[in-house]
């Protein structure tokens, strides 16, 4: 039996200057080339009592079902043969002989039945009842679905049993009898029995023990959906999603009132499905928000989940950095107004951060001059509609701005001018640290100029040129004790 396959989502990633950003409505339209995600079939077509969720269903129910979820249509050429084929099993195991046996005979003889005229070759991945009945090869989910509704034709209480790897049936006489039906002998795995029709048996798979572990009984209906589930994990392989969906949302339409362990699995099958579906690479933003767009309504139609959301948040932060990359704001201005309501509030930061982030990429480019960035910066931040987390955000680009031009100034070794420099940004960024420990780098750098060139001055004896030079440096930094210092010295030295 095989299990859905999750496809791990690939975050991407991005860097904007000098720091790292970590960043899926009601009666939308989506593009006829997604797949459908509306039920294959209407279970309603087949249950007497659809709204019983964890009943029992007849013989019939579990054959039609299982038919359904072998893709094979009802009235078609294929579905009409298995029907017939059916009716003819049903008469079998409802004739005197077989209901005048003991419940545990009974049992074991519907499984000789099957693999005496129907059941012939063991294959791991035919799945479907249909081709089973019609060519003889068969799988443990084919032929324990065949084998329950036979039985249950047979009046036995026969129950579905599912592991991760396995499936198989147990029969209540009421002692719990268990079935494993890829092979004739499977009834009570373990007991002796006599070989019967030896010639006819073309072969049988032994199951590993290892395939019994972790064993739930299920509903019927879990039961029968079993088909549904092996070819959405065979669909999903293929990446034919316009086949897995239908299927997907049959098989938990099926089961959609049921509280079990079972049942919620199905459901996180069902949302494996749509989530795989979007999380894959794509050419372009436009094309990522159109397939956006169909999971929102996927959503909309079946429910928010847990797993859902998850994926919802990744695939509009996804989205995001697509736009990102293209420098593309109003697609995601677009995009982040109309699924903002889907986000966990946590992801909605964090893509309103990105967004932020777009807003301003899309007005400078790299290669543009520092202070020309902080004019266009300037101008953003002056045009407001921005909440408070937003203008901090842009003002961590505008520092970035700045700290280039300082940058600069500092491997040209221009001190002075990298000084009055950093002046002028502290007015507009008073709480940088950064900008901070940069004007002390170069108020430092000047001082120590100034008292060099001061020093060389006085050491030749040019008191009044050593003068001069502290004049002009005092102007720029009047309240320096270094400078006062020196100030006091030369003074001393006049004086002598």
């Amino acid at each position: 039996m095989r299990s859905t396959r999750e496809i791990i989502f690939h975050k991407r990633s991005l860097y904007a200057f000098i720091f790292f950003l970590i960043f899926i409505f009601q009666g939308k339209i989506y593009s006829a080339e997604h797949p459908v995600f509306e039920p294959l079939f209407l279970q309603d077509d087949i249950l007497e009592n659809p709204e019983v969720t964890q009943g029992t269903l007849t013989a019939d129910e579990v054959f039609k079902l299982s038919l359904l979820f072998s893709e094979c249509e009802l009235t078609s050429e294929e579905g009409v043969f298995c029907l017939s084929t059916f009716e003819q099993i049903k008469q079998k195991v409802c004739d005197s002989s077989f209901m005048e046996m003991s419940l545990e005979d009974r049992g074991r003889a519907v499984l000789k039945l099957l693999y005496q005229d129907y059941l012939k070759t063991y294959d791991f991945n035919q799945t479907k009842t249909s081709v089973a009945l019609q060519t003889g090869v068969y799988n443990c989910v084919s032929s324990a679905l065949l084998y329950m509704a036979a039985a249950k034709a047979a009046g036995l209480d026969v129950r579905g049993q599912k592991t991760s790897e396995h499936a198989f049936c147990t029969v209540y006489t009421p002692k719990k009898i268990d079935v494993e039906t890829t092979n004739p002998y499977g009834f009570n795995p373990g007991s002796k029995e006599t070989i019967e029709n030896e010639d006819k048996i073309q072969g049988y798979y032994i199951v590993p023990k290892k395939y019994y572990s972790n064993r739930q009984e299920v509903s019927d209906k879990v039961f029968a959906g079993l088909i549904g589930g092996n070819l959405c994990a065979a669909y999903i392989e293929q990446n034919d999603y316009e086949k897995a969906l239908p299927l997907g949302a049959a098989r938990y339409e099926l089961i959609r009132q049921e509280q079990s362990k079972a049942a919620t699995q199905v459901r996180k099958d069902f949302d494996i499905l749509a989530s795989n579906y979007i999380n894959v690479e794509v050419e372009n933003a436009a094309v990522f928000s159109d397939m956006l767009d169909w999971y929102v309504s996927f959503i909309d139609r079946w429910g928010m989940t847990d797993y859902l959301q998850k994926n919802m948040d990744n695939a509009l932060y996804n989205l995001m950095v697509y736009c990102f990359d293209e420098k593309n704001y109003e697609l995601a201005a677009v995009a982040y107004e109309k699924n903002k309501g889907y986000l966990t509030k946590n992801q909605d930061a964090k893509v309103s951060d990105i967004l932020t982030d777009i807003l301003v990429t899309s007005k400078i480019s790299e290669d543009l001059p520092a202070e020309e960035q902080i004019v266009v910066i300037e101008e953003i931040l002056t045009a407001g509609m921005m909440n408070e987390a937003q203008e901090k955000r842009i003002l961590v680009y505008l520092e970035n701005a700045w700290l280039s031009i300082l940058n600069v100034c500092m491997s040209e070794r221009t001190y002075g001018t990298g000084y009055q420099k950093s002046c002028e940004a502290l007015e507009r960024l008073p709480d940088s640290s950064k900008i901070k420990k940069m004007q002390k780098s170069f108020y430092d750098n000047c001082i120590a100029i100034i008292h060099n060139n001061f020093a060389k001055q006085a050491n030749a004896g040019y008191l009044d040129d050593a003068r001069k030079v502290l004049e002009a440096g005092m102007q720029v930094f009047p309240d320096d004790k270094t400078l006062k210092a020196d100030l006091a010295t030369l003074n001393r030295m006049q004086k002598n």
